[in-house]
């Protein structure tokens, strides 16, 4: 790379990591203070210079995969920080003069935020940088700006609510002008005002019993989005919002009645999330849901507004219809696995089976399981509106990887203990609403 300094060198190299990916390791800190220098001699070349261009993403690209094949020694992240955090900084700074370059650039904030057990103190420069890029020239990117926000709060939320820019702003001020610009105005993509919604559950979850004030403002925003969703057909934005107002009922269940109650939509909102329970596929919406409306019967029954009252027994319902939903998925899941299923990935790649590869003889096609699964989803696709959305990335619908991707303490809490516990601890303390609901109290017994 010093002496012929083109950007074949830096492909041929990303093609040796991919290949060798086990055998990194030795090499990664090495290679990467390499690749950080070829890339400040790329970007140095002028935006006129394609090659140069083209051969600073490649850096770019293979000290991501640098960082994705050390992942599990986190460790060595540490020694090369001295290279990746200008590196970031760079990027994400300069007025967007990098701008070819920030999708590159948050994949690596990603990992050094994610992987490492704390958040190195230097990173934190990079996140007032996420929201003016954000702000100002890289609305766009808002999908991958998420992650390392998320890792950010999740990793330090003491440090992230005391936190402030230069000029005093405080970074969850930051965050919630982000949501509040990504899922209010009408013309933005659903998809990321989806993502968007995610950060106030990560702020709930993370900082319990600390961002009370910012409870009002998350209802403006979310319930105000769901006022605007009711008559869409397709739940996906409706099920994001409920996962926040579940998520800020297990956060503080009398202070979350009370801004519902303040705008009246109490009775309203409980029976469309009833109603949109049933089409509810999910894990993670179910679960939230169910932690959330268990969370309700936390408190005492002479607390509760006249509109939850009376809505009491169709929540408490709700309760025990999806755990028994749950419960039944999580059998059939292991079931399943028991038997074995199609996709079993144990296999892929595995040399042990070599011998049995027989290959393809001269009178038959070369085929491959991968390009068959895409032209089968291509031809799965009725018209040419189907191909072209397809094409046009407006087909795929990456929501599956919310629900696998997101995690927080909610995590942690096993929903059978937890909505067993709360119906318990609940007709305790109020034997004389067990008569009520009779026909449920089997559940806590």
């Amino acid at each position: 790379m010093n002496e012929i300094g083109h950007d074949g060198v830096v492909e041929a190299l990303q093609a040796i990591i991919d290949r060798f990916g086990d055998h990194i390791e030795p090499h990664a800190v090495a290679l990467v203070n390499q690749l950080s220098a070829q890339f400040s001699n790329y970007v140095a070349c002028g935006e006129d210079d394609d090659d140069a261009a083209m051969a600073a993403a490649q850096c770019l690209e293979c000290i991501a995969t640098v960082l994705r094949g050390t992942c599990e020694r986190p460790e060595l992240y540490t020694q090369m920080y001295p290279e990746l955090i200008p590196l970031v900084l760079k990027i994400l700074g300069h007025d967007g003069e990098y701008v070819e370059y920030l999708e590159y650039g948050l994949d690596i904030l990603t990992f050094i935020t994610y992987f490492p057990d704390t958040i190195a103190p230097p990173l934190w420069e990079a996140f007032p940088l996420i929201y003016t890029a954000f702000d100002q020239w890289a609305f766009d990117y808002i999908n991958m700006m998420i992650p390392p926000l998320e890792n950010f709060i999740g990793k330090a939320p003491q440090h992230f609510l005391e936190g402030k820019t230069a000029n005093g702003t405080p970074f969850i001020d930051l965050v919630f002008q982000m949501v509040s610009k990504v899922v209010v105005e009408d013309n933005n993509n659903p998809n990321e005002a989806r993502k968007a919604l995610s950060l106030y559950m990560t702020i709930l979850h993370y900082c319990p019993g600390m961002v009370d004030n910012y409870v009002t403002i998350m209802n403006d925003i979310v319930l105000t989005k769901l006022n605007l969703e009711v008559s869409n057909q397709i739940p996906l934005t409706r099920f994001s919002i409920y996962q926040v107002l579940g998520s800020a009922l297990c956060y503080n269940p009398q202070l979350q009645l009370q801004e519902l109650e303040k705008r009246g939509v109490t009775q309203q909102l409980f029976a469309q999330w009833i109603q949109d329970a049933a089409k509810m596929e999910k894990w993670l919406v179910r679960k939230i849901t169910l932690l959330g409306f268990s969370s309700i019967l936390k408190l005492p029954t002479s607390s509760f507004p006249p509109s939850i009252s009376s809505i009491i027994p169709q929540i408490f319902t709700e309760i025990v219809k999806m755990t028994h939903i749950m419960k039944e998925d999580v059998e059939k899941e292991g079931n399943d696995s028991d038997q074995g299923g199609d996709n079993n990935f144990e296999d892929f790649g595995d040399d042990d089976n070599d011998d049995e590869d027989e290959g393809f003889g001269e009178d038959e096609d070369v085929t491959n399981t991968v390009d068959n699964t895409y032209f089968d989803v291509l031809n799965s696709m009725s018209g040419t509106d189907g191909m072209t959305a397809f094409l046009a990335g407006e087909y795929y619908d990456d929501d599956d990887f919310d629900d696998e991707n997101f995690s927080s303490p909610l995590d942690d809490i096993d929903y059978l203990l937890f909505v067993n516990d709360t119906l318990k601890q609940a007709f305790q303390n109020e034997p004389d609403v067990s008569d009520t609901f009779l026909p449920f109290s089997f559940f806590c017994t």
